[in-house]
Formats: C-alpha cells, sequence, structure tokens
C-alpha cells in the first residue's frame, strides 16, 4: 500500500457517499465523510502517514455516525412519527424486495416512520421491483405482529 495521497481520500469518500443512493441504510454516508474529512486533513497536512490517516478516517467515521443515531434520529422519530392510518396512506416508501405476482408479498421502507415503524411487508397489484418509490393506498393489517400494507407503484 505505496502512497494514499488526498485525492484518494476525496474519491472514496465521493463513491462511499453516492453508494448511499442505491444501499438506502443512510450509515455508509457517514463513512463517505469521514473519507472526506481524511482527504482535507490530507491536503493540509500532505505527510502523515497510513496511520494517522486510518485513525482520522476511523474517528471522523464512528463519530459522524455516532452523532446521527444518538442526536438526530431519536428527534426526527418524535417529530415525524405517523401514528394514524389515515397519515399512512399517501406516503411513499422504496421497495427493499420485488413482490412481481399480484398478492406476493414484499417489503417496502419508509425514510420516516410510518404507523410507528419504517419497515412494513406490503401487497400490490402490480409487479413491484427492487427499488422501486411505491405509495401507500391502504392499511390492510394495522397490528404490530402482521404489519401488512397494500402499495402502488410511482410512475
Amino acid at each position: 500500500m505505496g502512497n494514499i495521497l488526498w485525492w484518494h481520500w476525496i474519491v472514496l469518500g465521493v463513491i462511499l457517499v453516492l453508494m448511499e443512493m442505491v444501499v438506502p441504510s443512510f450509515t455508509i454516508f457517514w463513512f463517505g465523510l469521514g473519507a472526506l474529512v481524511t482527504g482535507l486533513v490530507m491536503a493540509l497536512l500532505p505527510d502523515i502517514s497510513l496511520k494517522w490517516q486510518l485513525l482520522v478516517f476511523s474517528v471522523s467515521s464512528v463519530t459522524f455516525t455516532f452523532f446521527w443515531f444518538r442526536l438526530f434520529v431519536p428527534r426526527k422519530k418524535m417529530k415525524s412519527l405517523l401514528v394514524d392510518e389515515q397519515a399512512a396512506i399517501g406516503q411513499t416508501g422504496i421497495a427493499a424486495t420485488r413482490a412481481l405476482i399480484p398478492g406476493e408479498m414484499g417489503r417496502v421502507v419508509f425514510s420516516v416512520p410510518v404507523l410507528d415503524d419504517e419497515s412494513w411487508m406490503y401487497l400490490a397489484d402490480e409487479p413491484i421491483e427492487t427499488g422501486n418509490r411505491v405509495r401507500v393506498i391502504a392499511v390492510l393489517s394495522p397490528d404490530q405482529k402482521e404489519r401488512i400494507l397494500k402499495v402502488e407503484r410511482v410512475r
């Protein structure tokens, strides 16, 4: 592992941030920011060793992730929790699994919790591919054990 230059970290950071668009976990993003911070530190201090680079990357990534899950996520959930079935209708999410046959169940994830949960099973009358945006049109089962929503694909 020869010479790692500052722009290597910047490219890695941009790739990780862009990967967040494909894998919507909002965790990879923070490691991308950690790589960007490391690239900026390297631009200012080009002679730091690989050990220090890895330390800066690790500490900044873990710090960003920690603050996101400790400070911002709980506040977001408290402020934006949708607990009314009527409020759930019309909400959009991303299909995490596909359901190609009508009546086949899939899983949808939401950026804002719907009925106290960010992930639900869904049914649709049309084929849904992984990654399709879907809209809730009905709540079939609001109970905790068998959460099922009826969705349609957003075109």
